[in-house]
């Protein structure tokens, strides 16, 4: 059912449209904010992605998808509204920002969008949404972790941070293969592997290594554990892409140990 406005009404792409225009508008504005309201801006702007993904997404949601579809939009707002804080206070460098935003959120509202409808049906869309929602969960991810380091916390801190940050993003994803509510599978796979990639955190804490290179290695290790999960998940788990996961692995980890600035 569309929101109707006068005489005319919302269709759920113009909604799509509608939430992906006010983020970016949004964000924009943060180069306004006083910086001692950053922190409440960026959680604002976080709930504010929340509940326009929700009313984009309306139709057809139950209570389960209602948290887990909305996860990703939050947290991928979230990311990009507290990285872009740390971005040069140039509209050229800013504004550019704003736009790839919007059009990713768009692009993240219509792949969500393909994973409600397909939880009902089968729709010839899903292998694109899901490799897209893959790829801006990985994103998403860096930016979050990058962050985070950014806050030079004890080691403890780290793998606390990382794992609660993990967990919902791996959720999501995880729940993305079969769309049948929160099993135990679910929660099984989601915790080991945020677990997996907090213990990783742990480690590159005591690494002289920039926040960046950590960040980028820290979201490989993601990679790398998620999509081994979800191949294995789907039954389609064989030597070759294991091989394959574990080779980007060990290459970004390689390139790591290179830029790291072992004499201090």
């Amino acid at each position: 059912m569309g929101i109707k406005f006068k005489n005319f009404e919302l269709n759920k792409r113009e909604k799509i449209i509608t939430s992906s225009v006010i983020l970016s508008v949004g964000l924009l504005s943060t180069q306004l904010v006083p910086f001692y309201l950053t922190y409440k801006f960026i959680i604002g702007l976080a709930v504010l992605a929340y509940f326009l993904s929700l009313f984009s997404l309306w139709e057809g949601i139950d209570r389960v998808k209602a948290v887990v579809l909305m996860i990703l939009p939050t947290l991928f707002t979230l990311a990009v509204a507290s990285y872009y804080f740390l971005l040069p206070i140039r509209w050229l460098t800013r504004l550019p920002v704003a736009l790839a935003f919007g059009l990713t959120f768009y692009t993240l509202l219509l792949s969500q969008n393909v994973f409600n409808v397909a939880s009902i049906r089968t729709i010839p869309l899903y292998r694109v949404a899901s490799t897209t929602v893959f790829v801006l969960t990985l994103i998403t991810a860096y930016l979050l972790f990058n962050v985070l380091f950014s806050f030079d916390l004890m080691f403890v801190w780290n793998g606390v941070g990382i794992f609660l940050l993990s967990l919902p993003l791996i959720i999501q994803v995880v729940w993305s293969i079969e769309m049948e509510g929160l099993s135990n599978l679910v929660m099984i796979y989601s915790l080991v592997i945020s677990l997996v990639v907090a213990e990783i955190g742990v480690a590159l804490s005591f690494w002289p290594i920039s926040n960046p290179m950590a960040s980028l290695s820290l979201a490989t290790a993601l990679f790398v554990t998620l999509g081994i999960s979800t191949h294995a998940l789907k039954d389609r788990l064989s030597r070759g892409v294991v091989l394959e996961y574990i080779g980007w692995g060990v290459l970004i980890f390689i390139i790591a140990g290179f830029t790291t600035s072992w004499t201090g």
